[in-house]
């Protein structure tokens, strides 16, 4: 693992750091045995100021992803195909679809009335 950072300090608190991070560095080689070995030699930034970090008040909420038309059109079509009806595990390996898409489209597609669960758990076109 390597970190880098960029901090402007002046020379005073720079040694200080300097110095610091060089110790830590020495006890994270002692602690793992120094099996990687990093360069140690710190270099002087030329930015001019650190940029602040921004910080949102509030995080965004998460938005639902909408069901793709053509994974609904997959399911639907493959069930149709079945006059008799498919099984979930069949239809899955037919539209190569996740379980939880195949899951999330039937349900859709069920609330339409365009296919329907049978005792068994075959799925049929209406």
């Amino acid at each position: 693992m390597k970190l880098t950072f960029t901090i402007q300090l002046d020379e005073e608190s720079s040694q200080l750091v300097k110095t610091s991070l060089m110790q830590l560095s020495k006890r994270i080689n002692d602690l793992t045995g120094g099996y990687e070995k990093k360069d140690s030699s710190f270099e002087k930034s030329t930015s001019t100021a650190p940029k602040p970090a921004t910080v949102s008040a509030k995080p965004a909420a998460k938005k639902k992803p909408k069901p793709r038309k053509s994974n609904l059109n997959a399911v639907l079509k493959t069930i149709k195909k079945h006059k008799d009806g498919i099984n979930f595990k069949e239809l899955q390996k037919e539209t190569g679809l996740t379980g939880k898409q195949i899951s999330d489209n039937a349900y859709r597609l069920k609330k339409e009335n365009k296919i329907k669960k049978t005792e068994n758990g075959m799925f049929v076109a209406v």
